[in-house]
């Protein structure tokens, strides 16, 4: 219930930015990024592994100094246990995909900051466990059209089984258009 209230808002939110003057003086963030992540496993079979994340970040202005859109984010990878208990399955493939709220704030033509929040929007596996992943993203434009961003993912499990912390770094390109 919760994640489609979150999701109407969302879409609501955006419907509200198109229907605005076309001819405003704004930059839109419609960008793609690319992220490596750590995803380390802590509490079922202790491990430690790589992930590759390739996303959709978008967001549309509500005013001079804020803008409001979505993000979309898939990745995979692996990781490895610590400890092997087993010489045949000591490796595991992950996955996951995610979707949550993004925000630019400030002048956009100042290189604004970037926060992005995604509260158990997606689902992921780790170990042949269901996780949901609750993000958190911060960074900010470096260029006009180049932005960075640090992420934070906890992935809940389902089956209270595995605890999987994620920080990753991301790196995207904006497509949008710019000021006149």
């Amino acid at each position: 219930m919760r994640k489609s209230i979150i999701i109407a808002v969302t879409l609501l939110v955006s419907a509200m930015t198109f229907a605005q003057k076309a001819d405003r003086d704004y930059n839109v963030l419609k960008g793609l990024s690319w992220g490596l992540g750590l995803p380390i496993e802590m509490r079922d079979l202790p491990g430690m592994g790589d992930a590759l994340n390739i996303g959709y970040d978008c967001a549309y202005p509500v005013n001079d100094r804020f803008a409001l859109g979505f993000y979309l984010t898939g990745g995979f990878g692996y990781w490895s246990e610590f400890k092997q208990y087993s010489t045949e399955d000591h490796t595991h493939v992950t996955f996951r995909l995610a979707a949550g709220l993004m925000m630019s704030i400030g002048d956009r033509t100042q290189r604004p900051f970037l926060l992005g929040v995604a509260p158990c929007m997606g689902f992921g596996l780790y170990d042949l466990d269901m996780v949901l992943p609750m993000e958190v993203r911060f960074g900010r434009f470096i260029t006009d059209r180049w932005y960075i961003m640090g992420e934070l993912t906890y992935h809940i499990s389902l089956a209270h089984e595995t605890a999987v912390l994620e920080p990753a770094v991301r790196v995207g390109y904006n497509f949008g258009r710019k000021s006149r």
